[in-house]
Formats: C-alpha cells, sequence, structure tokens
C-alpha cells in the first residue's frame, strides 16, 4: 500500500516555504514523522520512472536546514537508505486560499451536502449544508478522513446512537461539530490547539446558523479544564494524526459517557492495529471502521 498523497494539519497562515526531496519508495512513515515537526502540510507522490518517492513539505516559516538535516538523516539511516538532499525555497507571496476555493467542488457524505461561498446551487433534497470554506485551519470535507468522520455520524445519526454533549477535539473548521449541530441541534464543544482553528471554528458555527449551540476555545487535547468540565460526552470526533490518537485514548475514554462512541480518523489503514489497539486497553471496542483510499476512520465505544 502507498503512502497518501496528502497529509495536514492545522496552520495558523498559508505556508510559505517549501520543502522538496527524493528518497527511494521505502518506508514512508519514517520520512513524514520526521518531517511532522517542520511542517504544515504535506504531499508524497511515487515517480513510476524511476521508483522514488517526491516530497513535498510546506510550512509558514523558515525551516531550520540542520534540524531538518538531522531528523531525516536519522530517518534515512533507519530505512537503510542515503540521506536525501533538501531543495528548500521561498514561495512567492500567493493567495493560495482564494485559489484554492475555486476549486472546491461540493461534497456529499451519508446525509451532508459540504460546500464553500463559490458553490452555492440549491443542496440537494434530503441533504443537510454545511458551508465550510477552504481557509487556514483544516477541515473541507474533500479529504478521505473528513469524508470518514461525516459518514460515520450519519451511521450513529441513524442508529439514534449520540447523545448531549458533543466534543470535536481538534476541530480546525469546525466542520465535524458543525455537521453534528446542525443534524441533532445537541450541544457542541470544539477544541484546537490553534487559536486561529478556534476563531475559524466559531465564524463557521456563526455562518451555519449553529453558533446558539456550539462553543468552541483552545485547548491541548483534553488539557483545559473547560474541556474536562463539560463532560462526559455522548460522542468525541478526534480527527487528528495516529500518534495523538494513541496518546489521547485514556483522557478521551475518561471523558465517555457510559457506551457513548468515539469517532476516530487521521490515521492511514496501516496504523489502525496501534491506535485501535490503545481504544481497547481502555475498555472500548471497535463498532466501525470506514475506508477512503489509504485513511481509515473508526468507531469505537
Amino acid at each position: 500500500m502507498s503512502w497518501p498523497r496528502t497529509r495536514y494539519k492545522a496552520v495558523a497562515q498559508a505556508p510559505v516555504w517549501q520543502i522538496e526531496f527524493l528518497v527511494p519508495a521505502v518506508e514512508n512513515d519514517r520520512f513524514a514523522d520526521a518531517l511532522d515537526p517542520f511542517c504544515t502540510a504535506l504531499s508524497v507522490f511515487l515517480i513510476e520512472e524511476t521508483g522514488e518517492n517526491s516530497f513535498t513539505a510546506f510550512t509558514s516559516a523558515p525551516p531550520d536546514r540542520a534540524a531538518l538535516e538531522s531528523a531525516l538523516g536519522q530517518a534515512a539511516a533507519a530505512a537503510g537508505v542515503p540521506a536525501p538532499i533538501l531543495n528548500i525555497v521561498q514561495l512567492p507571496d500567493t493567495d493560495w486560499v482564494a485559489e484554492n476555493q475555486a476549486r472546491f467542488e461540493p461534497v456529499r457524505a451519508g446525509r451532508f451536502h459540504i460546500h464553500d461561498s463559490y458553490h452555492r446551487d440549491p443542496a440537494p433534497a434530503g441533504t443537510v449544508p454545511v458551508l465550510v470554506d477552504a481557509a487556514t485551519a483544516f477541515g473541507t470535507g474533500h479529504h478521505g478522513t473528513t469524508r470518514g468522520c461525516l459518514e460515520a455520524l450519519e451511521m450513529l445519526v441513524r442508529a439514534d446512537g449520540v447523545t448531549a454533549p458533543i466534543l470535536d477535539l481538534g476541530c480546525g473548521t469546525g466542520i465535524l461539530g458543525i455537521a453534528a449541530a446542525r443534524a441533532l441541534r445537541l450541544p457542541v464543544i470544539a477544541t484546537d490547539i490553534d487559536p486561529v482553528a478556534v476563531g475559524m471554528a466559531l465564524k463557521n458555527a456563526r455562518i451555519n446558523g449553529v453558533l446558539s449551540c456550539m462553543n468552541a476555545f483552545e485547548s491541548r487535547g483534553l488539557e483545559a479544564i473547560e474541556a474536562r468540565r463539560r463532560g462526559p460526552y455522548g460522542l468525541i470526533f478526534a480527527n487528528i494524526l495516529a500518534r495523538p490518537l494513541q496518546r489521547l485514548a485514556p483522557p478521551i475514554a475518561a471523558n465517555l459517557a457510559l457506551g457513548a462512541p468515539v469517532i476516530l480518523s487521521g490515521l492511514l489503514q496501516t496504523q489502525e492495529r496501534q491506535v485501535l489497539s490503545a481504544y481497547l486497553s481502555q475498555g472500548l471496542s471497535l463498532r466501525a471502521r470506514i475506508h477512503h483510499d489509504e485513511w481509515s476512520t473508526l468507531i469505537c465505544s
């Protein structure tokens, strides 16, 4: 199974520095994990003619070349391949958000019709429209992880399996919490480590008419007292990355209401076992899994 084409985190501003390098098509997780502290977005493409993978990463600040070379050198040594040669350039000042918005066609995920300000045609009958623009936080419905979470929410809504309150952990644009609020009209708490994402989530909640039942604030995981005080939760979304999902298993399980579900995403299918193990050890069980390309979404309770 090949490495997915894109991987994102919430960012405070549009990336302006680009990092590029080539490596043999080996253990890509090693190089992605090594890049993770240095970048805000990452794309990987296989060059079939050479058998190499082309890594392109972006960051909003000049990267520390020495530290980056050291981290990638260690990853290369562990993979048994030569250290890659880095190409680091500053990109021209471009409004990437405006350019991307025009390309985001509406997405259907379960009952949810996700669209942006550029696409305001009437939503199909029977759908729940959610307006989210491409912006400086992750979550427009186009990525397989977000779609998986929305489809998981659809499964739970149909099964009448959601009670209040709901927590959108690592909310990004707030798309998951907004979708839940629109479909269920239950209280939603959204948290993110990035204050810009928190502001974006509140803005989108207002645009979508759910600000009366949705609040957002800054928190690293469930560390904020306010995040813990609002629980236990009838549903938790956690669409982040595999390693943080593993670390957060104890506090997430501790803040779930008895028998309530958690939707986990941001992980590859190849990472399912390690993430699921962390939650099984907390007494939860797997209810369902959803796959889009190489990405996985898990429902546990």
